[in-house]
């Protein structure tokens, strides 16, 4: 899969001022949902502050978004994708994780495989 629509991965939003590079640890996967549907997710530990968490999740939410517009040639919804962030239990770093729900294993795996390409790719 070639990343077109930006041109750049997440590694990009680590050069920035609002991102401390160093502690993050990244995870990308799948988890099932009620109904059939499957959800494709992207989860960042080891934010420092909730601001920064709360940062990185919208830069990530705006590439998910201008991937699948430039993937199905169409108006994406900003709600087809949403993030999230806090503090897991037991941890003292912040966390933020962007999802996409999507119909089927296939098409979450097809979002999986993006989302990889998306995490390593350099800037």
């Amino acid at each position: 899969m070639t990343y077109l629509p930006l041109g750049h991965g997440l590694l990009q939003h680590f050069l920035g001022p609002q991102v401390s590079p160093g502690g993050q640890e990244v995870f990308i996967g799948t988890r099932p949902l009620d109904g059939g549907e499957v959800a494709a997710v992207i989860r960042i530990d080891g934010c420092d502050t909730e601001a920064i968490a709360a940062w990185l999740g919208r830069q990530i939410h705006a590439d998910l978004i201008a991937h699948m517009r430039f993937v199905n040639q169409d108006d994406v919804p900003i709600e087809a994708a949403t993030h999230e962030y806090g503090v897991p239990a037991g941890a003292v770093d912040w966390s933020v994780a962007v999802y996409v729900i999507l119909g089927s294993a296939e098409q979450a795996q097809a979002m999986v495989s993006f989302l990889t390409e998306y995490g390593t790719l350099s800037c």
